[in-house]
């Protein structure tokens, strides 16, 4: 049974990146602000999975407290350019951060904010990117459960805890599955 996103794995995949590479351009100011505002707008699509571990966990008591995927511990899979990463196939994740950073959350609804970390083959080498994201989740449905960062977003597709319940025993651990978009490369 499927409950709904909780925390950014985002992150991620989760999906995305630091910092924004650009074609090289001997123009002087101007010409490239012209040049980048008439050029079209690259998007990639990602999907990624991510198991997340939380404390003290997720429950109808309201909580603050941190996640961890315990390292680039999930997949994450993208159709196009990373900000300056060609990928030859799927990559690693992970993901780290708060809930509660505005109040404390339940199993029903909360937000937070966190850092997510991937690794992608390419055909010159191993490719590694970092960001920070934040995020809005409910449990009550897929609609409020979103993340963000600096040139990228997405969603939570599929939340399913692995430990805890919600009302007897408080949510410890869960398989995050997600899509996102990088909007800027």
């Amino acid at each position: 049974m499927s409950r709904g996103p909780v925390l950014g794995t985002v992150a991620a995949a989760l999906a995305l990146t630091v910092v924004p590479i650009g074609p090289a351009r001997s123009a002087g100011p101007q010409a490239q602000a012209q040049a980048q505002a008439q050029a079209p707008s690259q998007q990639t699509h990602c999907t990624f999975t991510s198991t997340i571990s939380l404390t003290p966990g997720l429950s109808v008591v309201p909580s603050s407290g941190t996640f961890s995927s315990g390292g680039e511990t999930g997949t994450v899979s993208c159709d196009g350019p990373v900000r300056g990463i060609v990928p030859t196939g799927p990559g690693t994740l992970g993901v780290e951060g708060r809930y509660g950073t505005g109040d404390p959350d339940t199993c029903f609804g909360g937000e937070g904010e966190g850092r997510f970390s991937f690794t992608f083959p390419t055909a010159t080498g191993v490719g590694r990117r970092s960001n920070v994201f934040t995020f809005s989740f409910s449990l009550v449905g897929l609609s409020r459960s979103e993340f963000s960062g600096d040139g990228f977003g997405g969603g939570f597709d599929d939340v399913e805890p692995e430990e805890g319940d919600c009302v007897v025993h408080p949510i410890t651990k869960l398989v995050v599955k997600g899509h996102g978009t990088i909007t800027r490369q």
